[in-house]
């Protein structure tokens, strides 16, 4: 099940998520992978019996970027642990990567300031 991130709420130490379908019984997998073609990256969850999709889209990145510190919550509930680590390793192999497709690689560079001289 695809699951889109269709709200974002920041507190102090805390981003907030909520989504256009419930996450109810699903546990964070710790492990994400992106969906270049819907320009997204994806958080997996495990429902125990499959893996179901959370999909941060562009419009979400910049929140995301601004905030990169911070814990990931989604629903109020469901806390997405490894996610600062997963993201730093994608975007690490995602910077100059064509593989991943122009658009996706340019979309992200700009949004999390990547090449950007230190």
């Amino acid at each position: 099940m695809r699951i889109y991130v269709n709200e974002i709420k920041i507190n102090d130490n805390q981003i907030q998520c909520y989504t256009d379908q419930p996450t109810d019984g699903l546990k964070p997998a710790e492990h994400m992978i992106v969906d270049s073609d819907n320009l997204a990256f994806v958080y997996m969850l495990d429902s125990g019996e499959q893996y179901d999709y959370l999909l941060f889209v562009e419009e979400t990145w910049s929140m995301i970027h601004e905030n990169f510190d911070k814990e990931v919550i989604v629903n109020d509930h469901l806390i997405l642990t490894s996610f600062k680590e997963e993201m730093e390793f994608l975007l690490d192999n995602i910077a100059d990567n064509h593989n991943y497709g122009k658009a996706f690689v340019a979309s992200v560079e700009e949004a999390f300031e990547l090449n950007k001289a230190e």
